[in-house]
């Protein structure tokens, strides 16, 4: 089954069944906004995980609804976000919990 994901943006968009290309989109968009709106977050319908980047590659992963129960990383590259929103969006979150402890400290 796959899950229905949105994304919403820090200067107020928001998309629905979210797809890679619409994460890729919300990427480049992000790079070129100023920092205060330089952000965006995506989860699913389906369950509570969120997974929120900031233009300066910031990046949370929040589990339940539970806002302290998240795990953050400074990420290295828009590569490497890309990369984390796709196992985001095929509900792969133990992978990305294991590479978002990974080196982290």
């Amino acid at each position: 089954m796959t899950a229905n994901f949105w994304i919403e943006k820090g200067w107020g968009d928001q998309v629905d069944n979210v797809t890679i290309d619409d994460i890729k989109i919300a990427i480049q968009e992000t790079i070129n906004m100023d920092d205060e709106h330089g952000a965006f977050w995506s989860g699913s319908y389906d369950n509570e995980y969120v997974m929120e980047i900031h233009k300066d590659l910031n990046l949370f992963f929040v589990m339940g609804d539970n806002p302290n129960d998240q795990m953050t990383k400074k990420l290295s590259s828009w590569i490497e976000v890309e990369r984390l929103y796709q196992l985001f969006i095929n509900s792969n979150y133990e992978q990305i919990k294991i590479e978002l402890t990974e080196n982290n400290g």
